[in-house]
């Protein structure tokens, strides 16, 4: 009978020690703070893609609450009380924070790519005025992921069409400028010939000397030199 009480109270601690457990860990996923706020803001955003529920809320970066309600605007508040804008967050702020002063604005963003996103408050200038109590913030647009590579798309499919109809055009003028390049070459080398020659000796330009034999404009263009120009030696 004593090791049959026994056993039984071991079973029943064993339960009670499980329940406990399983209940501070239900409350540590769920992020449960019983804990006053320190403060409600109101916060209307154009969209909430990305952001869970429980998402933090950070302050210039800083940790500062967490989302604690997240719902859809009806046209009546969207229409008198934040047009642009099509739902609500309700943050619960767990530390102080510095005065709130108008121009102050709310943005979903991440540290990474992949990580998880979270509701970020960028403060207004400091001599701006402070914002009265139950003020709404308001969250400005933010392009997502797949917005941009959306638009990256459409840019590169767009400069693909665009090479496709001018394609001759493009080819033509790849072409003359060729040429000019090549006709440069030719007048570079030539006037590189000219120069170093009569720095060399300037009397040249009246009394005559030997003069380098130029190569013809096939030999410059074929050299594999930028600008192949013979000057004499004496």
């Amino acid at each position: 009978m004593k090791s049959f009480r026994s056993d039984f109270f071991i079973a029943a601690a064993v339960i009670v020690c499980s329940l406990v457990l399983l209940t501070a860990l239900s409350f540590a996923i769920s992020g449960a703070n019983f804990n006053k706020p320190k403060a409600i803001l109101t916060v209307d955003l154009p969209t909430a893609v990305g952001l869970d529920r429980q998402a933090e809320f950070r302050y210039a970066g800083a940790i500062a609450g967490r989302i604690r309600k997240v719902q859809m605007l009806t046209d009546e508040q969207r229409r008198n009380e934040s047009p642009g804008c099509a739902i609500r967050v309700l943050v619960e702020v767990r530390h102080e924070l510095p005065t709130l002063r108008v121009g102050s604005t709310a943005s979903i963003t991440s540290d990474t790519i992949l990580s998880e996103k979270y509701l970020n408050l960028e403060p207004g200038p400091i001599d701006n005025p402070t914002l009265p109590p139950d003020t709404i913030l308001y969250a400005k647009r933010m392009a997502s992921l797949d917005q941009v590579m959306t638009s990256g798309k459409e840019l590169i499919d767009g400069v693909n069409t665009l090479l496709t109809k001018n394609d001759s055009a493009i080819s033509q003028a790849i072409l003359d400028l060729r040429n000019v390049l090549e006709n440069l070459k030719v007048i570079a080398t030539y006037g590189k010939t000219f120069v170093g020659t009569v720095a060399r000796k300037p009397w040249r330009l009246v009394w005559g000397g030997p003069v380098p034999r130029l190569p013809t404009e096939e030999q410059i263009l074929k050299s594999d030199k930028p600008i192949p120009a013979p000057i004499p030696n004496d």
